[in-house]
């Protein structure tokens, strides 16, 4: 099988590990590099978890920091991201104290430059953090962004509802970013709250991964435990946990996942008060001029997604 080559911009965060790992363990893709943004955490803490989580599942992948902060909205880490992830991002596993692994010398943007010019393929960025890296490489690369087969990334919300209409994490984090992505023209695939709440793990799945016995299914286990445990305290409990990131994961490794999209116009607020940040979706088609820029997802196969990231925790040592 020929993999498909992958980039994952991510800010490591439980969900994003499983995304990780679902995308280095997975028969379909090849993954050029992580490169990581600060959202969950700081930078410097999203690198260190970059690193212990691709070192741990023996990846031998490039891992590589990219902006210290959002393009406009410079604020540290907020309340919410220590009560869904805990003070190092990914609490719930021990890490090994020292590992060999360093980041590239190189910044994400420089990575993600050398990727594309260098490949004979086109590229699938998997966006999984805030937007802020995918907005500089595509304002910093505009004559590499044909190299750029599509954008999957966890973000925005349609029709589910946070703590302000329209918000989810990611995008709301840095909504500049996000609006420079969503009117780059490019092909989008939006993995938001509206598919992320629909895909819930259980304690049998977490009991299942941890049945397979090695490395990796115990840091998952633990990992995934853990997060059902903050996410569950922290918001609310809907008798199982999501693992957003690791659905734009699976979109990438086959589509047929993927049973309910809706092309529409998605647009990124970021004049207002009330607003600001949010993903307006034209669900309904009420703009009728305006142009269907993402494609947003609604509903997954949840068995042959669950059953992804258990073959790919399997497949890791």
């Amino acid at each position: 099988m020929k993999r498909k080559p992958v980039i994952i911009d991510c800010d490591p965060g439980h969900d994003d590990m499983v995304a990780m790992v679902l995308a280095i363990g997975s028969e379909a893709l090849d993954v050029k590099a992580v490169t990581c943004v600060p959202g969950n955490k700081p930078l410097n803490k999203v690198i260190k978890n970059a690193l212990h989580v691709v070192d741990y599942i023996g990846s031998d992948c490039i891992v590589a920091g990219g902006a210290e902060s959002a393009l406009v909205n410079t604020t540290s880490e907020t309340d919410i991201s220590i009560a869904f992830h805990g003070e190092s991002g990914l609490d719930g596993f021990e890490f090994p104290e020292k590992i060999d692994r360093k980041p590239s010398d190189k910044n994400a943007i420089e990575v993600v430059a050398d990727i594309l010019r260098n490949s004979k393929e086109k590229v699938t960025i998997i966006a999984t953090g805030p937007l802020t890296n995918i907005a500089l490489i595509i304002k910093a690369l505009p004559n590499l962004l044909d190299k750029i087969e599509c954008i999957s990334l966890m973000g925005g919300t349609c029709r589910f509802l946070f703590e302000k209409p329209f918000m989810e994490y990611n995008t709301y984090t840095d909504p500049e970013a996000s609006k420079i992505v969503f009117e780059s023209g490019l092909p989008i695939m939006m993995y938001g709250y509206d598919v992320t709440y629909t895909a819930l793990y259980t304690n049998d799945f977490i009991n299942r991964v941890e049945s397979i016995g090695n490395e990796t299914s115990k840091m998952v286990a633990a990992l995934m435990r853990k997060f059902m445990t903050l996410h569950n305290s922290a918001f609310l409990d809907l008798g199982g946990c999501p693992v957003h990131d690791a659905c734009a994961v699976a979109g990438v490794i086959d589509p047929t996942v993927v049973i309910d999209v809706r092309a529409m116009n998605v647009k990124i607020d970021t004049k207002s008060d009330y607003l600001y940040g949010a993903t307006i979706c034209d669900y309904d088609n009420r703009l009728k001029d305006a142009k269907k820029n993402a494609n947003v997802v609604f509903k997954l196969d949840n068995e042959k997604f669950f059953n992804m990231i258990y073959d790919s925790v399997k497949n890791l040592k």
